[in-house]
């Protein structure tokens, strides 16, 4: 509870440092998204750092959503490459202009057996404390995307993954191709994918 803690005063911070700001939303007729990663200033960096933060995703998000839309985000778990369950499924109802905010996926390793995963968007943040046996596993932890890269409605899209093996090689994870599911999913015990869905309101 204390990283938690901790850890949300430093993501705060950073939100505000990259000039979050929450506009009042309107009638979209031609709403269109993309995401980028975002790259930390170093007093970012070293916020992070003083915190204990495990290396954070962050990314940007540009465009706007109608109102009767909505933009959902979750953490896949997969072992071997099979579905699991899906972990921290949320969505930002309140926002529906996205001039570069911050969305972000961390995994915190808090001792041998357990993670804390965290998601944040514009309107909030939310997480869990998720049984792995780390203490175990050769893990890698990273973006999938690495340019722009354009939302498609009702179409999922894989921000970053953090994945570990009990072998002794752990495959390095390149970019998906068109954002989806990464290349060698098989190849680890587990791994835990961040999601984003650009999809209708709930209710629509």
């Amino acid at each position: 509870m204390k990283h938690i803690k901790k850890y949300s005063i430093v993501w705060m911070s950073i939100f505000l440092l990259a000039g979050c700001s929450f506009m009042s939303p309107k009638d979209s007729t031609d709403a269109t998204l993309s995401i980028k990663p975002y790259t930390l200033s170093e007093h970012e960096e070293l916020l992070l750092s003083m915190a204990g933060a495990n290396n954070p995703q962050f990314f940007t998000v540009n465009g706007k959503i109608a109102e009767n839309e909505d933009i959902t985000y979750s953490v896949e778990v997969y072992h071997k490459g099979k579905f699991k369950e899906e972990l921290l499924l949320t969505s930002s109802t309140q926002d529906k202009h996205f001039d570069g905010k911050l969305i972000s996926f961390t995994v915190t390793e808090l001792d041998e057996e357990n993670v804390a995963i965290k998601l944040s968007y514009p309107s909030g943040s939310t997480s869990i404390t998720y049984p792995i046996e780390v203490g175990s596993l050769a893990r890698s932890f990273g973006n999938l995307v690495i340019s722009d890269s354009t939302l498609h409605k009702d179409k999922p899209i894989y921000l970053a993954a953090w994945v570990g093996t009990k072998g002794s090689t752990l495959f390095t994870f390149a970019p998906s191709k068109d954002s989806g599911l990464p290349e060698r999913l098989e190849t680890y015990d587990i791994a835990l994918l961040y999601k984003v869905v650009w999809t209708d309101a709930e209710g629509n």
